[in-house]
């Protein structure tokens, strides 16, 4: 799995948050989390080009925040500027593009090459990509 590192700017996007279920992935597989985001993303997002959606824990809970950029919503969320791991996947499936989030944290937290491992705790699906796209940020290892 390759990715490579990529600038973002600072930006803020608003929009619908749904809380993502307690799940073992280990025992359920990515299908809870899956169905949710799915269903978040069909009654939130309004086309295919316009949205996001933000991995994130908010006020305590793990959710889902489908979104466009801008303050018109009922929940922002400010993506910092900084160094991010960008993943590419022509998939379309999502309980397979779930998987592929899990997997694209693990080739990150185990590459050696790029002297960067995780550095927050959300990741950004830009739905606006014409391939599924998502930005894990980054930090480097010391």
């Amino acid at each position: 799995m390759s990715f490579e590192i990529v600038k973002l700017s600072k930006e803020v996007f608003s929009g619908e948050q749904v809380e993502i279920p307690v799940f073992d992935p280990r025992v359920e597989g990515f299908g809870p989390m899956s169905e949710v985001k799915a269903a978040a993303i069909a009654k939130y997002a309004a086309n295919d080009t316009d949205y996001v959606a933000i991995n994130a824990s908010i006020d305590g809970k793990q959710c889902y925040l489908v979104a466009k950029a801008g303050t018109a919503g009922s929940t922002s969320f400010e993506i910092p500027e900084g160094e991010y791991a960008k993943f590419v996947s022509q998939e379309t499936d999502r309980t397979a593009l779930d998987a592929f989030i899990g997997q694209s944290y693990g080739e990150l937290s185990q590459s050696e090459t790029v002297g960067v491992g995780i550095g927050g705790n959300f990741n950004l699906e830009d739905l606006r990509e014409s391939s599924f796209t998502v930005y894990i940020p980054v930090q480097s290892k010391q």
